[in-house]
Order: C-alpha cells, then sequence, then structure tokens
C-alpha cells in the first residue's frame, strides 16, 4: 500500500484484463490501443481507478485536461448552458457560440482573422488540408510538405498527412502531393536542397512537436524553415492539438520558438476546453474564405454546450494568477525531467514547458517502466513505443511534480536493477 497526500495505491495492479477491458474487447474495434488501467473519476490532477486507487494523472487524458480534471468554473459553465435549454442550433447562431469565437481570436495573435470550430483534432487538420488544396489549385502550386513520424489524425484526409507506414498503411491511399521529410535531429539545420522547387511548394504541415515522443524542432531549423517559407510564398500550418493551450508554456506552442512568427493556420483542439469536444482553426480571411464550395461546418460544430465549456476553460487560462503560477512551475517541472537524463536507460529527454517525453533504448523497457510508474501512483502516457510522454494538467501542485519525478527516478532504478 502506498499512501501519500497525492497517491493513494490500496490494490497492486498486475494488468490482466478487466471486466471492463473485456467488454471493450468484446464490442469495439480491436485496432484500439489496450490502457493499462479503467478510470472511475477524475478531479484535478488526480484520478481514480475503478479498483478505488488514486493516481497523480501526468497524462492529462492526453493533454486535454489543461485546465484540470472536472475545473470547476468549466464545470459551472457546462451547468449553467444545459439548465438554459440551449445545447446545439446547427447551422443557426447562438450567443455563447459567438461570444467563443469572439474571445478565441482576442487571445490569439492579431494576425488571425477568423476561425472555424468542429468536434476533433482530425477533423480540424482535415479541413485545414483541404483549404490548403483549394489554395495551392489557385496559385499553380502542388506540394505540402509534411515530416516522417508525423501524426495529423483519423480521417482520410489526416491520414494521409501522417509520415508513420503503420498509420497509413490501412487506407490503401497515397497522396502524391504530400511530400515527407526526416523530422531534424537536435543539431540538424533546415536543408531547402531536400525540398522540391520552392515554386512547386504549397505549405508546410507542421506537428509543433512530435507527438509520439515529445521530439522538438532545433529552434534555428524552424527558425530557418519560417524564414524560407516567408521568402517563397509558401503556406506555414501548425498543428497545436497537442502543444496548444500553453502546454510548451506559451498560449501555443509555436510561440515557444519564435514570438514573432506568424503561421498562415493553426490547428487547434484537446486543450481548447480541457473537456468537452470542441476544435477550431485559426486562420487569415484569405484561406478562410477561399472558396464557397469549401464547407467547413458540420451538425455538432460549435454546439452551444462545448462553446461554453471552451469559453470557460479559455477565461481560466488566461487568467493571470495561473499564468503566474504556470510561470513558475515550468522550470521545476523541466528540471525534475532533464534530470533523468542521467539514466542508463534513457536514450534521450525531450523536454518544453509541461510535456516530456523520454525515449529510451527498447520498447520493451520503455513498457515496464510505465507499468512500473502506474503500479507506483503515477500515471504515464504510454505510447506502445519506445518512449513514455508526461504531461499533467497546467494546474498540478509544485509537490505532486517533485512527487511524481521521484517516482518516476525510482522506477527507472528498479528497472535497471531488475527489481
Amino acid at each position: 500500500m502506498i499512501k501519500t497526500n497525492n497517491i493513494e495505491i490500496i490494490t497492486k495492479k498486475d494488468f490482466r484484463e478487466t471486466p471492463l477491458s473485456r467488454q471493450k474487447n468484446m464490442y469495439e474495434s480491436i485496432a484500439l490501443s489496450r490502457q493499462l488501467i479503467d478510470w472511475e473519476r477524475a478531479k484535478g490532477f488526480n484520478v481514480w481507478d475503478t479498483e478505488g486507487n488514486k493516481y497523480i494523472d501526468m497524462t492529462a487524458g492526453i493533454f486535454v485536461a489543461n485546465a484540470g480534471h472536472a475545473n470547476p468554473e468549466i464545470k459551472r459553465a457546462i451547468e449553467k448552458q444545459l439548465d438554459s435549454d440551449m445545447w446545439f442550433s446547427f447551422l443557426y447562431n447562438n450567443k455563447v457560440k459567438a461570444d467563443f469565437i469572439d474571445r478565441l481570436l482576442e487571445v490569439s495573435p492579431d494576425h488571425f482573422d477568423k476561425a472555424v470550430l468542429l468536434n476533433s483534432g482530425s477533423e480540424i487538420t482535415d479541413i485545414a488540408i483541404k483549404l490548403i488544396k483549394f489554395w495551392a489549385a489557385k496559385n499553380n502550386r502542388k506540394y505540402t510538405i509534411s515530416f516522417r513520424g508525423s501524426y495529423h489524425g483519423r480521417t482520410l484526409g489526416s491520414d494521409l498527412l501522417c509520415g508513420d507506414e503503420t498509420t497509413t498503411q490501412w487506407s490503401g491511399l497515397e497522396d502524391e502531393s504530400i511530400k515527407f521529410i526526416d523530422f531534424p535531429t537536435k543539431n540538424c539545420h533546415f536543408d531547402p536542397s531536400i525540398l522540391p522547387d520552392p515554386k512547386d511548394i504549397a505549405a508546410f504541415f507542421l506537428e509543433t512537436y512530435q507527438g509520439w515522443g515529445a521530439l522538438m524542432y532545433p529552434e534555428e531549423y524552424i527558425r530557418d524553415l519560417y524564414s524560407f517559407a516567408r521568402k517563397n510564398g509558401i503556406l506555414v500550418c501548425f498543428d497545436e492539438i497537442q502543444a496548444g493551450f500553453y502546454r510548451m508554456g506559451t498560449l501555443y506552442g509555436y510561440m515557444s520558438y519564435n514570438q514573432d512568427m506568424k503561421p498562415d493556420l493553426v490547428c487547434l483542439a484537446k486543450g481548447i476546453s480541457s473537456s468537452l469536444p470542441m476544435s477550431a482553426l485559426l486562420g487569415t480571411k484569405e484561406l478562410i474564405d477561399i472558396d464557397k464550395k469549401a464547407v467547413v461546418g458540420g451538425t455538432h460544430a460549435g454546439n452551444a454546450l462545448c462553446c461554453a465549456a471552451s469559453l470557460a476553460n479559455i477565461n481560466f487560462l488566461t487568467n493571470q494568477k495561473f499564468q503566474e503560477d504556470l510561470l513558475e512551475k515550468v522550470p521545476l517541472f523541466e528540471k525534475v525531467f532533464n534530470d533523468l537524463l542521467g539514466s542508463p536507460l534513457i536514450a534521450d529527454v525531450n523536454c518544453r514547458g509541461m510535456v516530456t517525453g523520454l525515449i529510451f533504448h527498447d520498447t520493451r523497457t520503455a513498457t515496464s517502466v510505465a507499468k512500473r510508474c502506474i503500479q507506483n501512483g503515477v500515471l504515464p502516457v504510454y505510447t506502445g513505443r519506445n518512449s513514455i510522454k508526461f504531461g499533467p494538467p497546467l494546474t498540478i501542485s509544485r509537490e505532486a511534480i517533485a512527487e511524481a519525478g521521484s517516482i518516476i527516478k525510482m522506477c527507472l532504478e528498479q528497472e535497471k536493477n531488475g527489481l
């Protein structure tokens, strides 16, 4: 048994199939990844499983609950909207949707004129690539540049952007207009010579960090790529679905590389609401309104209930008190994880803001360490690869950050020593 202020483990996890996972496997696709525990409830930065164990959540539901699970301000906004009897209105206008879009554009950089609302990250990247293709056709451009190893969603359009063969092969399709280049290593420089003729390139489509291992671009690389794009009239689209809303310490993650960049499109989801399904595409009027045939809506897109949650979330995250608290926690979080690089089990540590990827030498070790973390009360993002990611709700306490770091370090030692 383990009991601290932040953790309570009362049962030993053996990761056998549970009744819930058995039911899931019976009725849902076998392609869905197997999760290692069953959640009962979540509040703040803690998760309780169905056996009564309490964990420090270092996943935020895979980077959704930036404002904390069941955030009281978001909960009140949802309850108020529920009681108003205005839940969704399809294409008809409603005030909370207008208020949310106004607030989203107000806190965002001035060069963004418009926003498109949908329900998921996959949908919003799908719309982004369609708009890029419209623009490319009108401007006699051919190619969109993406990165090998990238992930952009599960719709057909977003799927074709992914630079991971295991993600794209099952569709049986390829898009010859999408060209893939290697993700840069830490000391890599941007090399335009590997690209098609700049006059033929329509856009760069980038994850702000590469999701599977929280791989970060070298700052000089991203600055040079952006400069090359601006010089040659090439669009830049950042997929901020994991990185947005202060996950990397800044409102949008691309700002952590260079505050002066002005991307043409930004894809948002996950932390945009810290709760209910919501996604948004920010862009210029030139792109969002490129053609009347470019239909960008949907039945539940921008529904009042999710807009109310998202509006409350943005107000919470942009509050000065929260901002000051986050500014103090980021250096602690980065130090806790960068200090783990001394372990012989770890090949690399990628950390920026409040997200970290630990890269191991092999998948077996990563899986074993992830299970040890869970058994000791810390929930990681289990990737099924040679990486483990950590990205807690941004409301996590300093004490919990330090405690989680100590437990992860202990698990690495136990794994090294075969205990």
